[in-house]
């Protein structure tokens, strides 16, 4: 590892891209430091491997400092930035983390939406066919650390495009597997978005990209040496005869114009077909056997909050990031396809305000989908309140695309609500980004505890 990187602080540590480059960091044998605005799990998780503080102070910092990294959610006015500007080098976290992959082979996983489900499943994949890739996402997975250098040359890495600065890197591997509308003050707009993905598959020696996804197809020219994948026709990975079973999903694969068998996915949903799809494209391209990643995918981990169900007894309990329109919507679709003929009852934390401000219609005609859908205030995040964006407009819209939905701004009365709205046989499902799996647990153990 670079001796720039021996003494590092990281502040925002507890984010999950930034909790997987301390882990990098400490495995590289750095001193790590950090800090996060609140307490969290995460928080606590990080400690094993870095010196953690609450709060953003400039006592935080160590005496000794060879470089600090911050993630994007970290305002320029920070004080421990402020603190140390002009006398240490201030990394963005992806720049950090493109030195630390400097001389692996890249395998960079993008889009709006399936980045971490398909990271893991490619890591999966890689590993169960004897290597021992490194690799860096950016969720929990259960029976798999963050992030690890591994042992041979392929790097593969989950890479978030928010910020923009993605565009940069090079990888051997480009897997697209989304482009939608979201982080668009970054962009200007979606047609800025569209550029930013085309000139990032412009840098990479291959790619795999989603068939089914216009937005995917119309930046596809730009990609070398191509390989697609999805539902619709002409992809060189397609999906038929797809099958519901609860948390498990069925299809054919067909590739290179035959079929290969049934592929039995360890999610629920049309969209972790795609994902898995995703991962077996990219492991063909990688030179890994296809018969054999079709043995080896159902035993793949699933990443937390990834409709991940906390308790079933006698009720469904379900736990989501979902923070988009179209993740909400494949949420509740793999829900019903799943679980035929339940009730669902649906929470949905919105987050961000510009986010809100943007989507709250489609939000709002999501939800509409659900039940009886129950809507909190934003989660912020970084940003600071929005005249007029509120959680409230979400559930009006709902309302006006004829659902059931009211507005509970605070977590607590989320939870009371929800707890009245359902009955034995009902999946009750909280989506969101930000602190909403605190009311998905609470839930999760009250109807365990049959309170």
């Amino acid at each position: 590892m670079s001796t720039e990187f021996l003494r590092v602080h990281l502040v925002g540590i507890a984010g999950d891209g930034m909790a997987g480059l301390a882990r990098l960091l400490w495995q590289g044998g750095a001193e790590v430091s950090g800090s996060d605005l609140c307490p969290s799990p995460k928080l606590r998780e990080v400690a094993e491997w870095a010196e953690v503080r609450v709060g953003h102070a400039p006592a935080n910092l160590p005496a000794a400092l060879d470089a600090l990294v911050f993630s994007s959610a970290v305002r320029p006015d920070n004080p421990e930035l402020c603190a140390v500007r002009g006398r240490v080098p201030l990394f963005p976290r992806l720049y950090a983390l493109r030195r630390l992959w400097a001389g692996r082979d890249l395998v960079a996983v993008v889009g709006t939406h399936g980045k971490t489900t398909t990271t893991t499943w490619l890591t999966h994949l890689l590993r169960q066919s004897g290597l021992v890739p490194g690799h860096y996402i950016g969720g929990q997975v259960p029976g798999l650390p963050c992030a690890s250098w591994g042992r041979d040359r392929l790097f593969v890495a989950e890479v978030d495009e928010s910020d923009g600065r993605f565009v940069h890197l090079s990888p051997k591997l480009a897997v697209l597997t989304s482009v939608d509308t979201d982080h668009l003050g970054t962009y200007r707009g979606f047609s800025g978005l569209q550029r930013a993905f085309a000139a990032f598959l412009a840098r990479a020696e291959r790619a795999v990209v989603a068939w089914d996804d216009p937005a995917v197809r119309a930046i596809a020219r730009t990609a070398r040496a191509r390989l697609s994948f999805g539902l619709e026709k002409g992809a060189d990975f397609q999906a038929r005869g797809l099958r519901f079973r609860g948390e498990r999903a069925f299809f054919e694969l067909w590739a290179f114009g035959r079929s290969w068998g049934e592929v039995e996915v360890p999610g629920p949903g049309v969209h972790n077909v795609r994902n898995a799809l995703a991962a077996l494209a990219a492991g063909h391209a990688l030179g890994l056997s296809l018969p054999e990643m079709m043995a080896h995918l159902p035993s793949a981990p699933r990443p937390r909050r990834r409709l991940e169900i906390l308790e079933e007894n006698g009720y469904l309990v379900v736990d989501d990031y979902a923070h988009h329109p179209t993740e909400l919507a494949a949420g509740l679709s793999a829900l019903r396809r799943g679980w035929p003929g339940r009730r669902i009852v649906a929470v949905f934390q919105p987050h961000r305000y510009t986010r809100t401000a943007l989507l709250a219609e489609a939000f709002g005609a999501v939800l509409a989908r659900a039940d009886w859908a129950v809507v909190t205030e934003v989660y912020p995040a970084f940003e600071a309140p929005q005249p007029g964006v509120s959680g409230r407009r979400v559930a009006e819209a709902a309302r006006r695309h004829g659902g059931r939905a009211l507005f509970r701004p605070h977590l607590l009365q989320a939870l009371d609500t929800a707890a009245a709205l359902i009955r034995p046989g009902d999946i009750v499902v909280c989506f969101g980004a930000g602190d909403i799996w605190k009311l998905s647990r609470e839930m999760a153990r009250a109807l365990s505890s049959g309170s």
